[in-house]
């Protein structure tokens, strides 16, 4: 299998040492990716002092973006909305001047407590496209090459370390689509 190279892996998750399957993930991506950058947010922030100057370098070494996290409130983290509106800045990232991204590839990974089928048959009544068009919108502005986001649902962790087998599947299959979207 051809592998993806020069990935930044930016991981927004705030109960990160609780975490079950979003960890998984990023097991299986640096298994995956030789020499995967990964940035942790909530353990390099968890003041919300965002670097933005070091953020933006590890941007501009990468040639490819993961943004991997769980929903909330049908977004992703706070802290990882922040990294995106303190970093992607005017004249950086986006603007007449602003073309530090421009053409590297990004995908974005959601894992959501509920089921999936919750977000596509309107129980929830805010869709996973409605969730993924945000994304689309930023990331195109900043002349991005969005993958778009490879959302699963049913990841519902209660804290106690306990994986599902059927979810770890699926937490491996949820790693190995952000691979596809990037070769």
């Amino acid at each position: 299998m051809e592998t993806v190279k020069n990935t930044l892996l930016v991981i927004g998750d705030p109960y990160w040492p609780l975490s079950v399957y979003n960890k998984i993930i990023a097991d299986d991506l640096q298994k995956a990716i030789p020499g995967l950058v990964v940035s942790n947010l909530y353990e390099q922030y968890p003041d919300y002092k965002i670097d933005v100057e070091k953020e933006q370098k590890k941007l501009t070494e990468a040639d490819n973006v993961i943004v991997q996290g769980p929903l909330y409130w049908y977004s992703l983290p706070s802290l990882t909305m922040r990294w995106v509106e303190e970093v992607f800045t005017h004249g950086w990232a986006y603007g007449s001047e602003g073309t530090a991204l421009k053409g590297k590839k990004v995908v974005v990974g959601i894992t959501a407590g509920a089921s999936k089928n919750d977000y596509q048959g309107g129980r929830f009544v805010i869709t996973e496209h409605d969730i993924a068009v945000r994304f689309q919108a930023t990331f195109e502005l900043c002349s991005m090459d969005y993958k778009g986001v490879v959302f699963n649902g049913g990841f519902m962790n209660m804290g106690n370390g306990h994986a599902d087998p059927v979810m770890v599947e699926a937490a491996h299959r949820h790693a190995e689509e952000i691979i596809s979207r990037l070769k």
